[in-house]
């Protein structure tokens, strides 16, 4: 686990480390008069140090401000940082969009159907709240790994968005841990040194859209206080899918000359009615429409942590971070059933019972006994899937940084040391329920007890995981930087069946793997380089993935465990080149970069879903590569940026094809789904006054293939996501030195497309529908509708 480092000010930048750049301001307004940040870093990793300028935690306006170019990065990978002035201007609390609009090649889709819930895709690999999907980053906050320990979801929802300092978006780098597949995002927190002041941030608009936020910070002598709310409502766009955040930070810290430590909190205690995807013709009768509900979740998170740094001499520096995590997680989920009527005649006639394979098998309730056929009707029969997660994780890290010169020559040492530890359990219920108008399910009390497949779960979980990274940094010239290191990972992961009655469960897996890296940065001119690496990492199965691995005995859904046959860890290869530049040009700064890049993943773990049920094989190879393309450029009257990514993501191998010949329903060569290969961002900021400033952002994304199973794939169905072009304004315009008032529109043309697609068998659902007074289905797919055109407006107050 890295453990968040800070450039020394001490005049000189050790090498593979960006010193903190100086920051002139060319023309301050009023509004930055109000709460003064200090200088400060952006978080950085063991290896990258990455501090691509300062982080503007007063909220002041960047665009006002020049940054000038006498330390440029030398980590020989792409870095991309957010800063908390670019999480602001999305002003709806989600940093995912952020993400998105700033990094190149990070999209967002949205399988739980609810925009703050949406997943983080980097390069085609996925950070995401879903339990079930296979997860491609590693996330940390102020070096605390907050990938969950039952299925590295992460809960970017916990997350306080006015907390926020800045967000590195790393590539190519091991020292990350586990998961680090594509790459790695570290997330820095404010605290009472960096923020001076404070601030309430009053915002309406539609769907019933409501949010408080404040924060304040200061500090006094060597002491410092930093605390950050959030509370939002919102009734949200489709039916059934309101949302209530609660979510806060807080930060106390000591700083001496030699040493500095901090204690701080995160907490969230949040509800979301995450109504997923819906049927197409469904959407075409109403964009609002849900497809069964309650599916809702509720969602606890409590994480203090103790982070701190000793300079014990003048070229060593000792760092360390401790913590505690827990976790609570619960998930309401109405769906269609496969439950039916059993063969009449035949020995179970007058019960309920589920077909495999044309052999039928009897549902029968918690004591043991037959279920009648009449509880519900058969057309209009569904049921209420009852998930429960409850985790507490602890753990931490050391690392050292020595800049003693090696042969004459700038150099930098890193190694450390992780220990990640988590206990989960985890159980499921399924109630028999009828589905009533606009597909909500109600319960009928009965709960079901069998067959196997539909059967209640009661799972623990134990992760643990260590680690031993290294890397050194040496300027051979003053232009070249050579950067070497590594990683050494072991994860231990034990699951233990509560219930008695599935043996398979209960099994012990270890996984072991030392990662190298290498790469270089060359200065060919003043403010430009150009770089190259190579680096590998690995992933090892999830609790979630290992209990639902047996092709014989699939999950009636994602979360629905039932054995434990061996997966394969993942092993990632990734090679990257680039060239980045940054200047000063008629009285503004520009910054551009051009980049290469090509992440192999070996015994990638992929979803197989069939007949409503789903396992985890190591399928094959899956291959993501492309090209990143971004330059920004700002004067003292305005600010531009634009970027372009291709993400060439496919399969590339199928080393362990099913009986047809495919892995997981692809065929090598084929497109992953869920990943559009172009993603086009741009935007502007001008001040039309020294007081009024108006803007405007734009994303394009072209289609994406449709997350197959094995129905479509019987039938050959090949469907795309269409494109899309997204575009939203904002504007601001500050009264006095502590008063603004500001405006956001979002999809300002009202386009409707979808963010995640995927099929249901529609021929079965056609006479649910028409039950309920519909026309039935003949379209099988299924997606998640993107946002309507939505306004919103608000006020802040510094102080």
């Amino acid at each position: 686990m890295p453990v968040p480092s800070f450039a020394q000010d001490n005049g000189s930048a050790a090498p593979g480390v960006a010193e903190l750049p100086e920051v002139e301001v060319v023309q301050e307004t009023p509004t930055q008069k109000a709460a003064k940040a200090k200088k400060k870093a952006v978080a950085v990793t063991p290896l990258s140090s990455a501090q691509g300028g300062t982080v503007a935690s007063s909220g002041t306006q960047t665009s006002n401000v020049v940054v000038t170019t006498e330390a440029p990065i030398t980590v020989p990978s792409a870095v991309t940082n957010v800063t908390d002035t670019e999480i602001e201007a999305q002003g709806t609390g989600s940093l995912q969009q952020a993400l998105q609009q700033y990094v190149p090649s990070v999209i967002l889709s949205d399988a739980a159907g609810n925009p703050v819930r949406s997943e983080v895709s980097f390069r085609g690999f996925d950070a995401s709240p879903v339990s079930g999907r296979s997860q491609g980053l590693a996330i940390y906050q102020n070096g605390v790994r907050i990938n969950e320990a039952f299925g590295d979801v992460v809960n970017w929802d916990a997350i306080p968005s006015n907390a926020i300092a800045g967000i590195s978006v790393v590539s190519n780098n091991p020292s990350f841990g586990l998961n680090a597949l594509g790459g790695a995002m570290s997330i820095v927190m404010k605290d009472g040194f960096s923020y001076q002041g404070g601030e309430i941030d009053i915002m309406g608009g539609s769907f019933g859209f409501f949010s408080t936020g404040v924060q304040a910070g200061g500090s006094s002598g060597n002491a410092a206080v930093y605390v950050a709310g959030e509370w939002i409502e919102e009734d949200g766009f489709r039916d059934f899918s309101e949302s209530e955040i609660k979510r806060f930070y807080g930060d106390i810290g000591l700083k001496g000359t030699f040493a500095e430590v901090h204690l701080n909190l995160t907490a969230a205690e949040n509800h979301f009615g995450a109504t997923a995807a819906a049927p197409v013709e469904l959407l075409q009768r109403s964009w609002s429409n849900t497809f069964t509900s309650p599916q809702t979740q509720d969602l606890d998170v409590f994480m203090p942590s103790i982070s701190g740094s000793v300079k014990a001499t003048e070229t060593l520096t000792l760092s360390g971070v401790g913590y505690y995590r827990r976790y609570k997680n619960r998930v309401v989920d109405g769906n269609v059933t496969e439950i039916d009527d059993c063969a009449s005649p035949g020995p179970n006639a007058g019960s309920l019972c589920v077909a495999d394979d044309g052999i039928e098998e009897p549902v029968t309730d918690l004591n043991g006994g037959d279920i009648d056929d009449d509880i519900v009707d058969e057309e209009r029969r569904g049921s209420i899937e009852r998930l429960a997660t409850s985790s507490h994780s602890w753990g931490g890290s050391l690392e050292g940084q020595e800049k003693t010169p090696l042969l004459g020559r700038p150099n930098l040492f890193i190694g450390g040391v992780s220990y990640d530890h988590g206990r989960s359990n985890y159980t499921t219920s399924s109630e028999i329920g009828e589905i009533q108008k606009k597909y909500v399910v109600t319960g009928t009390g009965t709960y079901v007890g069998g067959p196997d497949e539909l059967a209640p779960r009661d799972l623990d979980a134990e992760n643990t995981y260590w680690g031993v990274y290294f890397s050194n940094s040496l300027d051979v010239t003053d232009e070249l930087t050579v950067t070497v290191g590594g990683r050494y990972n072991y994860a231990r992961i034990k699951l233990t069946d509560n219930t008695g009655d599935f043996d398979g469960l209960n099994a012990t897996t270890t996984y072991e793997r030392f990662n190298p890296m290498a790469g270089a940065n060359y200065k060919l001119l003043p403010g430009l380089s150009v770089y190259g690496g190579y680096s590998e990492s690995n992933r090892a199965p999830t609790p979630a993935e290992l209990g639902c691995a047996e092709p014989d005995n699939p999950c009636l859904i994602e979360s629905f465990l039932t054995d434990d046959p061996p997966l394969k860890q993942v092993v990632g290869r990734t090679a990257e080149i680039g060239l980045r530049g940054q200047g000063l040009y008629m009285g503004g700064q520009y910054t551009w970069g051009a980049g290469l890049f090509r992440t192999l993943a070996s015994d990638d773990i992929l979803p197989v879903s069939e007949d409503n049920r789903i396992f985890f094989v190591n399928g094959g190879d899956t291959l993501r590569q492309g090209v990143e393309l971004a330059a920004t450029y700002a004067t003292r009257k305005w600010s531009v940026y634009g970027s372009y990514a291709y993400v060439d993501a496919t399969l590339d191998s199928c080393t362990h094809p099913d009986d047809e010949g495919l892995c997981a329903f692809l065929s090598e060569g084929d497109r992953l789904p869920g990943i559009p290969a172009h993603r086009f961002k741009a935007g502007f900021d001008y001040w039309v006054t020294s007081k009024w400033k108006v803007g405007a952002d734009l994303v394009a994304a072209s289609n994406s293939p449709y997350f197959a199973n094995a129905e479509s794939a019987e039938e050959g169905l090949h469907a795309f996501l269409p494109g899309y072009t997204r575009v939203d304004l904002h504007t601001s315009y500050d009264f006095s030195e502590n008063i603004q008032i500001y405006g956001l529109v979002k999809n300002l043309f009202d386009q409707r497309y979808g963010l995640y697609g995927t099929y249901f068998e529609a021929d079965e659902v056609s006479d649910v529908d028409k039950a309920l007074g519909g026309s039935g289905f003949d379209d099988p797919r299924t997606m998640s509708p993107s946002m309507p055109f939505a306004a919103y407006g608000g006020i802040k107050i510094k102080y």
